[in-house]
């Protein structure tokens, strides 16, 4: 036998006095901001100069959104002018110039400003995953979807090199620790440094990953990388040893998709698929604070000024986090005195007695209410909750019920075609056909008698045969219609009834039969004696 399993007392949760600062500083930190977008959010970036800005990545569009007063956001000016949908988005470090990278192959270059499309980098074979400023502000990086890394001159939209950096999709892109260079990852789980005082084609530090990088971030200088793929996270020394510095192996439970440090390089905050984003300490990975999201997470930024941070989800929603306002209480004056709502139950023999004051003590007839209070005020103006005196006429909204929905409209509304149609052979067979009737009429609008008629049970069947003879020959003309159209629906969309093989099937069709027969004869007659009244009149 194996040896025995030690058994562990279960973690208690820790009372907020037992959290760190730290801890309580992120706990402060509420979705006081929550909007949805048409599609999936791939990317989010803030301006990194003031006036602070948002940069939302969705579906064919980058919005942008403007920090408010109260701690929330308000929604700017959007980016529209893409024909296809937007992958990343990423500022100069000005604020002025804006890189946007499509999925149609081509990097929109955008002053700000304007709001105008000032150049388009083309030549890339794939869709344009990542965009990155250099720190010379004049030229530019792209990271394509087939692998290639490629420089431009912002200016003039040359391309100025380009380098076939990875097997696979090239995910994260950032500004190296010296000019000119440029680290890079992808999914082919290798993270790159590329030196241009190396001459050949090739990075001068090369280091694995594990996993498919989906995301990663550099740290001030450049000298150390973060990156995230599968459930892990891992900090690289690029500049020197090219080595894992920390690493967290199960920092979630699935893929982590966004990740970034605050201004001061303290705090590294993640992002996963398994709907929860964390915060740990960026020098030794450990953690500090969890949140909940309403979904898997797609993306992650920090606002600058380290006062919140935006989470993009893949259902389209995003949320900013920040401080919450707190709330001011205003006290009461002096002349002012709350007391709760008493409510008298009177009997008719009690109808003359006046309600006891308020320094009183509670009678037995006397209910205490503590969702209402009353306030004693000075003065003649006197709102809803002043307590009403003896000679006062106390006047009630009378109470509006509403008006409960029919199981008709209740179907109608939850688009149960389906259970209509049992609604309208089963319970309705014995009722004024007409009712049924509009039940058809409304179907045959929206074009759902089909779908609610479409291959029914041989009892449903037969319960439909039942009332197409109990509405035969009632109603006016238009009415008539609706109902050979029921039939022939009836028949057309069932199987059981081409031809009907059960004895209550050929029983309920040969009474059908006959009714229609007997409505031939008397059209015949009626057609005949109408003939000979025209005959006499005319």
């Amino acid at each position: 036998m194996g040896d025995p399993l030690e058994v562990k007392p279960l973690l208690r949760p820790r009372h907020v006095s037992e959290l760190a600062p730290e801890a309580k500083a992120f706990r402060g930190l509420k979705a006081t901001f929550k909007r949805s977008e048409g599609s999936r959010v791939v990317g989010a970036s803030f301006c990194p100069t003031l006036p602070t800005r948002l940069a939302l990545v969705s579906g064919t569009k980058v919005g942008l959104w403007n920090t408010a007063k109260e701690g929330g956001l308000e929604e700017g000016s959007s980016l529209t002018k893409f024909k296809d949908l937007t992958q990343c988005a990423a500022w100069r470090s000005d604020g002025r110039l804006m890189l946007v990278g499509e999925a149609s192959g081509t990097c929109a270059v955008i002053e700000m400003e304007t709001r105008s499309v000032l150049r388009r980098l083309r030549g890339h074979g794939d869709a344009v995953t990542c965009a990155a400023f250099a720190e010379d502000k004049s030229r530019c990086a792209t990271g394509c979807k087939d692998g290639k890394l490629r420089l431009w001159d912002v200016a003039s939209c040359e391309l100025l090199q380009e380098v076939e950096a990875h097997d696979d999709c090239l995910k994260c892109l950032s500004a190296g620790p010296v000019a000119d260079s440029w680290i890079t990852a992808g999914y082919d789980k290798r993270v790159k440094l590329w030196d241009p005082r190396v001459q050949a084609k090739k990075a001068a530090i090369s280091v694995d990953h594990g996993h498919p990088v989906e995301a990663g971030c550099a740290f001030p200088s450049a000298a150390l990388f973060a990156s995230a793929g599968g459930s892990g996270v891992k900090v690289w020394d690029l500049a020197m040893t090219g080595k894992a510095l920390s690493e967290l192996q199960d920092a979630h439970s699935k893929v982590v998709m966004g990740l970034c440090l605050d201004s001061k390089a303290s705090t590294l905050l993640t992002a996963s698929f398994d709907g929860l984003a964390k915060v740990y300490h960026a020098a030794d990975l450990s953690h500090v604070w969890t949140y909940t999201l309403p979904g898997p997470a797609t993306c992650i930024a920090w606002r600058p000024d380290d006062r919140g941070f935006v989470v993009g989800l893949d259902s389209g929603q995003w949320q900013y986090r920040s401080k919450a306002k707190a709330e001011s209480k205003k006290p009461l004056a002096e002349v002012q005195l709350v007391t709760g709502k008493r409510i008298l139950r009177r009997g008719k023999e009690d109808n003359n007695k006046p309600l006891p004051d308020a320094e009183e003590e509670e009678s037995d007839d006397v209910e205490f209410q503590k969702t209402k209070k009353w306030k004693r005020e000075e003065g003649h103006l006197r709102g809803h909750l002043h307590r009403p005196s003896a000679e006062d006429e106390v006047i009630e909204r009378p109470r509006v019920r509403k008006k409960r929905e029919s199981k008709v409209d209740y179907l109608f509304r939850k688009y149960e075609y389906r259970k209509l149609a049992e609604y309208l052979f089963l319970e309705t067979s014995s009722h004024d056909p007409s009712m049924g009737l509009a039940v058809a009429d409304e179907l045959l609008e929206r074009g759902a008698l089909a779908t609610a008629m479409c291959n029914l049970s041989e009892e449903l069947c037969l319960a439909a045969l039942r009332w197409l003879l109990h509405a035969f020959a009632q109603g006016d003309s238009l009415q008539q219609l609706l109902y050979s159209e029921v039939l022939h629906t009836l028949v057309d969309c069932n199987s059981c009834l081409q031809p009907p093989r059960t004895p209550q099937l050929l029983e309920a069709v040969r009474k059908l039969d006959l009714k229609v027969l007997q409505e031939l004869s008397n059209q015949e007659s009626l057609f005949e004696t109408n003939g000979a009244v025209e005959s006499i009149f005319v």
